[in-house]
């Protein structure tokens, strides 16, 4: 079991590496919005004090779920950028939900260290399965999704946001929601 762990930690990291600063590209399902089948954003995962969430635990119209790691160079990049949106886009509705892809002690050092102010779950393996479900066929990150409050898909994200990329994806997001 641990060897397959590391062995898909490596895995990603490689991905990531390769995905670089910005591919922009989502690649992932795009049901029809009336579809029955549509695929739904659904998780419930631990935070950083061990208890679990799902996305209805923080009330928004638009959420964005990063999926990230303290090793990626492009996640640490964007996060600043994603505090500060977070910030600047609360009263409108929008909640940043990020997953973390890594061990839960080098995540709360990271989180500590940077101060991340918005919400951190613990993606784990689970977190891994996530990206495939979700559209990232790569299984590189940062990938980032901006759902509405029932889980449908608005739009993704493969590669870190630059602020104008993020601008027009919650511009998207709010308009389609």
């Amino acid at each position: 079991m641990r060897g397959r762990a590391h062995a898909a930690w490596a895995v990603a990291l490689i991905a990531a590496l390769a995905a670089g600063f910005g591919l922009g590209r989502y690649t992932g399902p795009k049901p029809h919005p009336r579809s029955r089948h549509a695929i739904r954003v659904h998780f419930t995962l631990p935070n950083l004090a061990g208890q679990t969430r799902s996305l209805g635990h923080w009330p928004a119209k638009v959420y964005l779920v990063n999926f990230w790691a303290p090793w990626c160079p492009p996640c640490r990049a964007e996060i600043p950028l994603l505090m500060r949106t977070a910030k600047a886009e609360q009263a409108r509705g929008l909640v940043v939900v990020g997953i973390a892809l890594d061990r839960k002690t080098k995540v709360a050092r990271f989180v500590r260290a940077h101060h991340i102010s918005y919400p951190v779950l613990l993606g784990g393996e689970q977190g891994l399965q996530m990206l495939a479900q979700y559209g990232d066929m790569q299984g590189a990150i940062p990938f980032s999704l901006l759902v509405t409050p029932h889980g449908r898909i608005l739009t993704g994200q493969l590669g870190a946001f630059t602020r104008g990329t993020l601008r027009a994806a919650i511009a998207t997001a709010f308009n389609r929601r």
